[in-house]
């Protein structure tokens, strides 16, 4: 159940989402090279049932900086277990 102080605030949200937002295309690039994205795909060309062409996309799009803390993130996760005496399988 909602109490009176929310029901504007709901109301609000409703109307906000009825609403279309226009984002700009270097908006859209920006949040795209901040967060990074994965385009995977395959492209195949036959003729009469016979696969003559076969192409597999996987693209990692993101910036140099998105890129960089990824790999320090991985690199302080893969040490977390020698700090703690663990010994990894090879």
């Amino acid at each position: 159940m909602t109490t009176p102080q929310h029901r504007p605030r709901e109301q609000a949200r409703r109307r906000g989402a009825s609403r279309a937002r226009q984002v700009s295309l270097s908006e859209t690039l920006d949040r795209v090279l901040y967060k990074g994205a994965v385009v995977t795909g395959d492209l195949i060309i036959s003729v009469a049932d016979v696969e003559l062409v076969y192409i597999s996309l996987n693209a990692l799009v993101a910036s140099v900086d998105t890129v960089r803390d990824w790999a320090q993130d991985s690199r302080k996760l893969s040490e977390a277990p020698a700090a703690r005496g663990e010994v990894r399988a090879p």
